[in-house]
């Protein structure tokens, strides 16, 4: 199921290097909203986009210093995923 492989993804990622010290489902929000994006977007790089916007959105960019290439980076890999 793609909601699984984008957990598992997201999680191992940890945007916000948060897991350590919370519990694993912290992410579930975002990982719900980024299936969502995922089913209309097929690129990479707008998914990246994305994905970094929503972060950047939801945490801010002192909590969230993730960059593009990091983002381009989990975007593939959650194509990936759900593709195959």
């Amino acid at each position: 199921m793609n909601i699984e492989r984008i957990t598992r993804i997201i999680n191992e990622w940890d945007p916000i290097d948060l897991l350590s010290h919370a519990p694993p489902d912290e992410y579930v929000v975002e990982i719900k909203l980024i299936l969502k994006l995922s089913r209309n977007i097929s690129d990479v790089n707008k998914l990246a986009e994305e994905i970094q916007k929503m972060f950047l959105a939801r945490f801010g960019e002192t909590v969230f210093k993730k960059d593009f290439q990091e983002c381009q980076c989990i975007a593939k890999k959650i194509l990936k995923a759900i593709c195959s």
